[in-house]
């Protein structure tokens, strides 16, 4: 399996580019769309999927270009995906909402090979996407930290528990984040305080 990281420059999220098996899979379409289609082109394949793992805009901006491709996430993202508000694009001056979503419920969701968790806590309908030996976190989890809960649906309570679900996962899986530099699961246990706290 093949994973290309795009980072904005501006506001640092990243996307994924995962391809395997044949099958291409973009994660968290953010807003430089023309380094994701680069990265995207460089494959040769098309687009099977795009997920994603929660709706703030820098990890969605660039979903609409993606048209004709099946787009999955949480049903409890419905409300951040069609709401400019909840999502921050309206602070951005370049507002939007994202219609035409597959969505899925409940705490466990398969597509294919591919399992998604739902870790409510950063936004009601944040998941995390294991695709083989590889977890992409989303801002539900980071190496030394968590997402923020001060944003539209955002619940600290909530992040403590979908934290927990952590502990069922395979530590020496790699872990692929929203923001800052992938590591290994294991190694976020020695380090974070918020997923030692939620040991104790």
């Amino acid at each position: 399996m093949d994973i290309q990281t795009v980072t904005d420059r501006e506001f640092g999220e990243n996307s994924y580019i995962v391809s395997g098996d044949g099958a291409l899979y973009v994660i968290d379409p953010g807003i430089d769309y023309d380094a994701v289609n680069d990265a995207v082109k460089r494959t040769g394949l098309p687009v099977k999927y795009v997920f994603l793992t929660h709706g703030h805009y820098d990890h969605t901006f660039s979903v609409r270009n993606f048209k004709g491709t099946q787009v999955y996430a949480h049903s409890a993202e419905k409300p951040l995906l069609e709401d400019a508000s909840k999502n921050l694009s309206a602070f951005t001056g370049k507002p939007f909402s994202i219609e035409g979503i597959n969505y899925y419920d409940g705490q466990n969701h398969t597509i294919d090979d591919i399992e998604i968790t739902h870790t409510p806590g950063h936004t009601a309908g944040c998941v995390v996407i294991r695709i083989k030996d590889s977890l992409f976190s989303g801002d539900t989890l980071f190496y030394d930290t968590v997402g923020r809960t001060d944003l539209p649906g955002g619940d600290p309570e909530a992040l403590k528990r979908s934290l927990l679900l952590f502990d069922k996962f395979d530590k020496n899986l790699k872990v692929y984040p929203g923001h800052g530099a992938p590591f290994i699961l294991g190694d976020a246990y020695k380090i974070n305080f918020y997923l030692r706290r939620n040991r104790t």
